[in-house]
């Protein structure tokens, strides 16, 4: 049970985005200058204490993401009172562009086992991707977390959940399937991309994680099968932990467009049945108290 809430005084905003870089055209140019690049913005709210550095490595993971995904969303009023999704969460009573994440640090289950976890609290109506998440850190966890160096990687691997790679997104659109045993992720571009990466695996869609028992609203990699790669259910200070470009393709496949180039270099590692998943576990760290709320775009002229 969570215990320590912080003033909404005390909430802290930063927003970051991918930088745009605009290329003038020549002043003798008849077309003019070229559009800017596409850029994806996420507003990102702290709702509890964290630390100059801890907030920096929030900011980090936001860049690597916005960096390589790029979606307008559209306009959105978010309107809710203290404590609608979670018990923390300010009230909401504004328009708002784009994903805004709420991201806390505060108690989980004390010292070991879960690190953190991801709620999406409202998806948009039109392709119902998040509009509004929150990330929990465990504060128990923090320094252990920063001493081994895996912080950066848990809370990339949360932004990716709270960015549409949970089951609220891909079920929805019909991209997972299986059962307890074999759950799997079905979209072409993913399947594309693990099919290139991973040519010794005989399935034809891409492997989700099959130890909780969770079937295919378990929103992770096959840890036996992706080993470190960043959307697997586990942390270790020997991961890597890299974006791969199977999870941008998953991505791709909910509907982002994607820049490929800014996937970290990654190959499937061969099949190892005997993989063990490390103690400081990222498994069940998708919770659903509640379904999100359906939001509908603001009609703009």
């Amino acid at each position: 049970m969570v215990r320590a809430v912080t003033s909404i005084k005390d909430l802290t905003r930063i927003c970051l985005s991918t930088a745009i870089c605009v290329a003038c055209g020549a002043a003798d140019s008849g077309v003019g200058p070229p559009a800017p690049e596409p850029h994806f913005t996420i507003d990102v709210r702290f709702i509890s204490t964290l630390t100059a550095q801890q907030q920096s490595t929030v900011g980090a993971a936001v860049s690597k993401w916005t960096s390589a995904l790029y979606k307008d969303l559209g306009n959105f009023r978010l309107s809710s009172p203290a404590n609608n999704c979670f018990f923390g969460e300010p009230a909401l009573n504004e328009n708002h562009h784009n994903l805004l994440l709420l991201v806390s640090a505060t108690g989980v289950d004390g010292l070991g086992g879960l690190v953190a976890y991801t709620q999406v609290c409202s998806v948009s109506e039109r392709d119902a991707l998040p509009i509004l998440s929150h990330i929990r850190l465990d504060a128990a966890d923090l320094g252990s977390m920063e001493a081994q160096r895996v912080l950066a990687g848990v809370i990339t691997h949360e932004l990716g959940h709270a960015l549409g790679f949970n089951p609220k997104s891909y079920i929805t659109k019909g991209l997972g399937g299986g059962g307890i045993r074999d759950p799997y992720f079905s979209g072409a571009r993913a399947r594309m991309e693990f099919a290139t990466h991973a040519s010794w695996y005989a399935g034809v869609t891409v492997p989700l994680e099959n130890r909780a028992g969770l079937g295919p609203n378990d929103p992770h990699w096959r840890f036996a099968v992706f080993g470190d790669e960043l959307m697997v259910a586990g942390v270790d200070p020997g991961f890597k932990s890299p974006l791969s470009v199977v999870t941008l393709g998953l991505f791709k496949d909910l509907g982002y467009e994607v820049d490929f180039s800014m996937a970290d270099a990654y190959e499937v590692p061969f099949f190892a049945a005997n993989r063990v998943l490390p103690p400081a576990s990222l498994a069940n760290d998708f919770v659903a108290i509640t379904p999100p709320t359906v939001v509908s775009p603001l009609h703009t002229r």
